[in-house]
């Protein structure tokens, strides 16, 4: 697969995983592009990449740890409506599940790194194969960092905010 075909098939899908991880479209869009031009070089040195899916997360998550190590990340702040009551019913809904959203990014944020990353990874629709390189841990150990990860997704949603998750 040539550089184009591979830019224009996961540029989207890689700025969106960049934001999850850190929250700022221009940051973001800077580690994106950094990501791209260490695959173009890559590639220019006539190396094979089996996978340039995860590979491409794979430099752009080490970038980000290197970049950003120390660093707070910042939250989205999502504007808020005087009366939420006036709203249409479209609206209500819309505005209910970015709520939900930015509860979700807020307690991935407290998580350790490790977990945020697998967490995101997984909802990103990576095989245990593909994270296991992304991460550089063993696939055995994947599943049983994607299970407690999940668990403790659920178990700080459930303590503080299980009205909001509850299920109808």
């Amino acid at each position: 697969m040539s550089f184009d075909e591979v830019y224009k098939k996961h540029y989207r899908e890689l700025i969106r995983f960049s934001k999850q991880l850190n929250h700022s479209t221009d940051r973001s869009e800077d580690l994106v592009q950094e990501t791209f031009i260490k695959f173009y070089l890559e590639l220019g040195k006539n190396n094979s990449i089996q996978n340039p899916r995860a590979w491409l997360y794979k430099v752009l998550l080490n970038s980000f740890k290197t970049q950003f190590a120390g660093e707070k990340k910042e939250l989205q702040i999502m504007e808020t409506l005087d009366d939420h009551n006036d709203m249409p019913h479209d609206l209500q809904i819309d505005f209910f599940n970015g709520e939900k959203q930015a509860i979700v990014l807020k307690v991935l944020d407290t998580l350790p790194d490790n977990v945020r990353e697998i967490l995101v990874l997984y909802n990103n629709g990576f095989s245990y194969a593909e994270m296991a390189e992304i991460m550089e841990i063993s696939p055995s150990s994947v599943g049983k960092t994607l299970v407690r990860a999940i668990e403790k997704l659920k178990e700080i949603l459930k303590l503080h905010y299980h009205e909001m998750f509850e299920q109808n």
